[in-house]
């Protein structure tokens, strides 16, 4: 299996691992609903050095990209970040992922660990046609995520940045020990944060920094277990299990992110058929009623009918409760009616909820949105 440049780092931390599409890396430290916590009330430090990273340049690369994504890229300033998709002719989601502009003609494609190689083909393939230079600059990138209430001031006293000087997806650059290295105002926790992109060679030194300047404050090095709760309280998609080629961001509740001003767009022709139509299906938030923990594939019923099954579920660490996604018919069952999901044989009484699942008081559904995964 591949390792992440942090490795022997995780070891001394005790991680436990698993294999996450190939790659060797951390499930959980001190345990998944401690480090949860952690996120939401102090700070987590996440690596996500799995992530396929793709740098794209050259003369057409903008009607390049104008071609593979959902918005125009021309639209996005340098030094700012879209989240967006990859669709097929179906308008099927080949890929969700976040778009950073570095300069007049300079991107970066951060996407899914399990699709980095499927999506690199398919982007030498459509890019034959354009003057573009693809990249895959993966191999030498190392991706931390801190998030947490407590980020912007651990940010702050090991970079020397002042967080409220850029906004929310947008990202500065500085140098650190050599090294350039990309500080994003983006997350997938729903909390405020940074995603640190950097060479690998400074990995071990910005891990080691980040634990040292968050010790005061109580960070914790988290895996990918808390970093899977974290994102299902806000409703954000997992590839793989919410969405695939066989779904479409219409019917996942993201029609938000698909710009039809863009012309040009593989899968454009198909999603207006689906706007004009209405979507058969919808991607619902489902809240347990009484004890239990829906699992991916758990039946959703009502009157004792399968209407659905569950695409993510899980034991909610800040409702206390079970939580789930899952397609339902596009018009749901009304609150009088009740939902059921099948654990195990037996039905547990849900009821229907919009995203997202989890709401800081006196905060933002979502300090940063959805970004990388």
């Amino acid at each position: 299996m591949a390792k992440s440049p942090l490795y022997d780092r995780h070891k001394a931390l005790q991680a436990k691992f698993l294999d996450f599409h190939g790659w060797e890396m951390p499930l959980e430290y001190a345990g998944a609903v401690r480090e949860h916590t952690a996120v939401r009330t102090a700070a987590g430090i996440f690596d996500v050095s799995h992530m396929g990273v793709i740098e794209i340049g050259g003369a057409d690369s903008i009607d390049f990209l104008s071609r593979v994504l959902t918005f125009r890229p021309d639209s996005l300033k340098p030094d700012h970040a879209s989240y967006t998709f990859l669709l097929n002719g179906k308008g099927g989601i080949k890929d969700d992922l976040v778009v950073f502009r570095l300069n007049e003609e300079r991107f970066i494609l951060v996407v899914n660990a399990s699709n980095r190689e499927k999506d690199l083909n398919w982007l030498r393939d459509v890019g034959r046609d354009f003057r573009a230079i693809l990249i895959d600059d993966s191999p030498d990138t190392c991706i931390l995520a801190l998030q947490g209430p407590a980020s912007w001031e651990i940010a702050s006293d090991a970079f020397g940045v002042n967080p409220a000087e850029f906004p929310y997806h947008s990202f500065v650059n500085f140098a650190f020990s050599g090294s350039g290295v990309m500080l994003s105002k983006t997350g997938y926790t729903g909390e405020k944060g940074f995603e640190i992109y950097a060479h690998r060679k400074v990995a071990k030194e910005l891990w080691d920094l980040l634990l040292e300047k968050g010790g005061k404050f109580g960070i914790m090095p988290c895996g990918l277990a808390a970093r899977d709760t974290l994102r299902l309280e806000m409703g954000y998609l997992l590839y793989g299990n919410d969405i695939d080629e066989n779904t479409n961001p219409i019917e996942a509740g993201y029609a938000s992110f698909i710009d039809f001003e863009n012309k040009r767009f593989i899968g454009r022709d198909a999603l207006l058929k689906i706007k004009e139509k209405g979507t058969k299906r919808r991607l619902a938030g489902l809240v347990l009623t009484e004890p239990g923990v829906p699992r991916r594939g758990c039946p959703i019923a009502l009157r004792e009918r399968e209407i659905g099954a569950v695409t993510s579920g899980n034991f909610s660490p800040s409702l206390h409760k079970g939580i789930a996604m899952a397609y339902i018919p596009a018009s749901p069952p009304d609150a009088s009616q009740a939902v059921k999901v099948v654990i195990r044989g037996k039905s547990h009484a849900a009821e229907l909820v919009e995203f997202p699942f989890y709401r800081k008081a006196g905060k933002p559904a979502s300090a940063g949105g959805p970004s990388s995964k």
